[in-house]
């Protein structure tokens, strides 16, 4: 069945059956809401849930949606970023990889329209708070549009939050949030002093051979930063998804200060809240940590919370393919402004309404480089297949259906071929349309 019959017979399925799910809550129209965007560093979604304690999101979710096949754009920090707050793909956005001293990123150009200016203009008080890695930011970010910046981290990062919230009374307000955590996972040697904590176990996939895998995968591990993990026992595998785990936890205690001071300023109602994560952790999956020139599901798949209760009178969960390139455009559709400029995703506020309907049928992916080792790969997903092209050479396809943990690369079976044509030349459109400077 070719992409564009699936989906249109899978969204007319999910209309229909959307239909049992009273998901929206509607409050007043005129009054523009407040925003508050947080988000942390390195969070990937596939994670035990009933193993966390995490009372903030939760509480986020009760009148929210949570998207489980949310993607990022790349598993990178400042190239994800850009994304974020442009509404553009990194290469689109000019923030191929890191924006730091050891990599080969450049910096974010106020020229393009970002998320603070665009707000800014139209009547926001913007602020940011947190973890910027998009360049120099000495000066503060009021070139970006944000005229409040502090670059804060953990419980004093939360409070100033908490503060800044308290000071806005005269007009509706932006606020980003970014958390470092769980980007802590890389301090090993704390990870492996720390208590392991009941029911954490290895990952299904966790013992990969890299047989048929393009040599990039290997290589970090044997001669990068997976180095650190190939001593490592079973044990001590498992002490590094615990303490993940506990990263994780950090991060939502600081979340409640935030919460309390929407809620006792009265801004609850009328104060949208987002939260989601730059990229994931492959913990410990494919015998391979953090993150690298790779593009399996641990790294890809993040976190995604649209809270707002004039909106969610209750939880509801949505699996449908969303890509963060579509944050942008989703909170300018609720907060009624118009973007100045391109933006690549798509609306995400049908799926409001209808949760088990489409608005994509795959979401794209791209990596450049591991600070100076430049391995750029390409990426698309559908909700069965994933196809990884390694523009040095090297290709991955798998089917998510049978093989969820992408174990067995499919790319070179003669059966598979076909299909492999399809994913080739969807991701070929995709890099033309969106002027891929590699293609």
């Amino acid at each position: 069945m070719s992409l564009n019959r699936r989906r249109f017979l899978m969204a007319g399925a999910g209309i229909l059956a959307s239909q049992r799910f009273p998901v929206i809550a509607r409050g007043k129209e005129s009054e523009k809401p407040n925003v508050l965007f947080i988000f942390s560093d390195q969070e990937r979604e596939q994670v035990p849930r009933e193993l966390l304690r995490l009372p903030q999101r939760e509480r986020l979710e009760q009148h929210g949606i949570r998207f489980t096949h949310a993607f990022c754009t790349t598993p990178q920090c400042s190239a994800s970023r850009a994304t974020l707050m442009t509404g553009l793909y990194p290469h689109e956005a000019g923030v191929a990889t890191n924006v730091d001293n050891s990599s080969l990123g450049r910096a974010l150009s106020p020229d393009l329209p970002c998320l603070g200016n665009v707000f800014r203009r139209n009547g926001y008080a913007a602020g940011y708070l947190g973890k910027w890695h998009l360049g120099n930011d000495k000066n503060g970010l009021d070139d970006f549009g944000f005229s409040h910046y502090r670059a804060l981290r953990g419980q004093a990062l939360g409070n100033a939050a908490a503060e800044w919230i308290r000071s806005q009374s005269s007009q509706p307000w932006l606020l980003t949030v970014s958390f470092l955590n769980p980007h802590d996972i890389y301090k090993t040697n704390e990870a492996l002093q720390q208590n392991l904590r009941d029911g954490v176990t290895l990952p299904e996939n966790h013992h990969d051979d890299f047989k048929n895998k393009p040599n990039p995968q290997r290589e970090f591990r044997e001669n990068d930063q997976g180095k650190v993990t190939l001593s490592w026992s079973e044990k001590e595998w498992l002490h590094y998804r615990s303490y993940y785990l506990d990263l994780i936890e950090k991060v939502d205690s600081h979340l409640e200060t935030i919460l309390n001071a929407v809620e006792q300023t009265g801004q609850r109602q009328n104060t949208i809240v987002i939260y989601t994560s730059d990229h994931g952790d492959m913990g410990g999956a494919h015998q391979l940590p953090f993150k690298g020139p790779f593009m399996y599901e641990e790294l890809l798949n993040v976190p995604l919370v649209i809270s707002h209760p004039q909106r969610f009178s209750q939880t509801v969960t949505c699996d449908s393919l969303v890509s963060l390139v579509d944050f942008v455009p989703t909170i300018c559709a609720m907060a009624g402004i118009s973007w100045p400029g391109k933006l690549s995703g798509v609306d995400l506020s049908p799926l409001f309404e209808h949760p088990e309907s489409d608005v994509r049928e795959e979401i794209f992916a791209e990596y450049f480089s591991k600070q100076k080792w430049i391995n750029p790969i390409r990426a698309i997903r559908t909700k069965e297949w994933k196809y990884n092209l390694y523009t040095g050479g090297g290709e991955e396809l798998y089917d998510l259906r049978r093989d969820a943990g992408e174990m067995r690369n499919m790319a070179t079976h003669p059966f598979y071929e076909s299909q492999l044509r399809e994913m080739q030349n969807h991701l070929q459109r995709w890099r033309v349309m969106s002027h891929d400077p590699l293609w």
